[in-house]
């Protein structure tokens, strides 16, 4: 019998519902998820899945409708994973925002068995830095930097930032994702330089809020909910949602670098279509 009262903004829910519905149709795409956080607190003041379903209707919708995507699906996150592979590369010491790497256009290496590795680029960029590289989202010098980091560390920080675990948001069935290790069956040579630049790896769209969340809050953790407060049918409060702070992922000069370059991105780079 008690009040569950959501941390969702209706206003911004019904305004960003607006934007992913005109989006669906004219990308014509099978399914589309957004998600807003209040990073400071882990509040989600939106949360979109489409396509979906009148709850109103719920017993009699199609099974694709009542997919939970941001919690449920796994997916390879591809170039966005970017930042969370520089900002390990930046907070290890591994690389410093000055150190440069030649894109060619591809990147190749000959292991000492002789495995050959190639990873295409979308473009010659030249010489690159971090930021550089990322505003151009650039794959050869993403796996150079790869090489500068040892493997169980460069795991660990992806491990740290959340990735290959349930986030514990209050929502069933919520998905791992999948991460590799150096003993899974099917890590190669090319794997540490392939899941720098997202793939080879699998995650949900809450992981990657968390992860982003992390350096929105200066390399805090911070833990994500949908509850802001539970009352009993009296109106008497019984619980009343706290931001859960966890442990230190990242530096904080880490993070800031690394938004920094993530507004150069969007200012003038390949994310400048979003801003």
């Amino acid at each position: 019998g008690d009040n569950i009262y959501l941390t969702i903004d209706a206003n911004l829910q019904f305004k960003l519902e607006k934007i992913a519905q005109d989006a669906l149709k004219s990308t014509q795409a099978e399914s589309l998820m957004l998600i807003a956080a209040q990073a400071n607190t882990g509040e989600i003041l939106s949360y979109i899945s489409l396509p979906s379903t009148n709850l109103n209707e719920y017993p009699s919708a199609d099974s694709h409708s009542k997919i939970d995507r941001p919690s449920v699906s796994a997916y390879e996150p591809g170039s966005v994973f970017k930042i969370f592979s520089t900002a390990a590369f930046l907070d290890s010491n591994s690389i410093n925002a000055n150190d440069s790497f030649l894109c060619d256009g591809k990147y190749i290496r000959t292991t000492n068995l002789g495995e050959r590795i190639k990873i295409t680029c979308l473009d010659h960029h030249g010489w690159t830095n971090i930021r550089t590289a990322l505003k151009y989202s650039c794959n050869d010098a993403l796996a150079q930097m790869s090489e500068k980091i040892d493997t169980e560390e460069f795991l660990d920080y992806i491990k740290k930032l959340g990735f290959g675990e349930k986030t514990g948001i209050e929502l069933p069935s919520e998905t791992r994702g999948s991460v590799k290790n150096t003993s899974d069956k099917y890590w190669s040579a090319r794997s540490k330089a392939t899941m720098s630049i997202g793939q080879e790896m699998s995650v949900s769209a809450l992981q990657m809020v968390q992860a982003a969340s992390i350096l929105a809050n200066y390399g805090l953790k911070t833990k994500l909910t949908l509850i802001s407060k539970i009352s009993d049918k009296d109106g008497n409060i019984k619980d009343s949602h706290t931001p859960e702070y966890k442990e230190r992922v990242l530096k904080e000069s880490t993070a800031k670098y690394i938004l920094s370059c993530m507004e150069t991105t969007a200012q003038s780079g390949t994310g400048s279509k979003g801003s």
